[in-house]
């Protein structure tokens, strides 16, 4: 078996969408490729600088020697930026996210008008005491209603990407799995720039391959 060299290991991040609510509303949208580890191998190497030939090793030293030759890596952000899955569920969040917003900001603007509305009929003597207070209280009570609402809209966007999240997750995993099937990686690493894995040559870059066929297999689904 040929030898190849060995890599560093970590598990990046990478954000698949974000967005923000006005008036307070704010979701941060960050799905996590990380690592996807097929296979685990938990065993203690040999010393260092202690060199024996395959044949004399034991069989879990000789494992862990043929397990340097079976990592390989996918560049997360490529992934994410092209695999057309990722980029129409982005799309389908922030479309959800500006409806929301939109709704939102409606409400408030009429509940603002509707305040000023009231601040000039006070200051007119226009209306009077009782009137006043249940006027007041009813816009206290508006207020209140656009505060839950507020939470409501978070809560649902918050929802929607633990779904996009599991969903996208599962398709990559799912490929990766029977993808190696034939490949025969022990590790499949998730790399991003600044995440855990440092520097990673080139040689083990699995990104192009995986991302073509994880599209040809979306756009058979469309």
């Amino acid at each position: 078996m040929e030898k190849k060299e060995k890599m560093e290991q970590g598990v990046p991040d990478r954000g698949v969408a974000s967005g923000g609510m006005n008036k307070g509303m704010i979701i941060n949208v960050v799905l996590f490729l990380g690592l996807v580890v097929l296979y685990g191998l938990h065993f203690m190497g040999a010393p260092v600088g202690e060199e024996r030939d395959a044949a004399e090793m034991p069989a879990v030293e000789r494992k862990i020697d043929d397990a340097t030759h079976a990592i390989a890596y996918v560049n997360n952000e490529i992934l994410m930026e092209q695999y057309n899955l990722a980029i129409d569920m982005r799309e389908e969040f922030e479309a959800e996210q500006r409806q929301l917003e939109s709704d939102l900001e409606r409400r408030q603007r009429t509940f603002q008008n509707d305040v000023e509305r009231f601040q000039q009929q006070i200051q007119a003597g226009t209306v009077g005491m009782e009137e006043a207070q249940l006027m007041e209280q009813e816009l206290m009570q508006r207020q209140q209603d656009l505060m839950q609402l507020n939470e409501t809209y978070m809560d649902r966007l918050a929802r929607k990407e633990r779904e996009l999240n599991e969903e996208l997750l599962d398709k990559i995993s799912d490929f990766l799995e029977r993808y190696n099937r034939d490949k025969g990686y022990d590790f499949i690493l998730g790399y991003a720039r600044g995440g855990g894995i440092l520097f990673a040559d080139q040689a083990y870059d699995l990104t192009g391959e995986v991302l073509d066929q994880l599209n040809d297999e979306y756009a058979q689904t469309q």
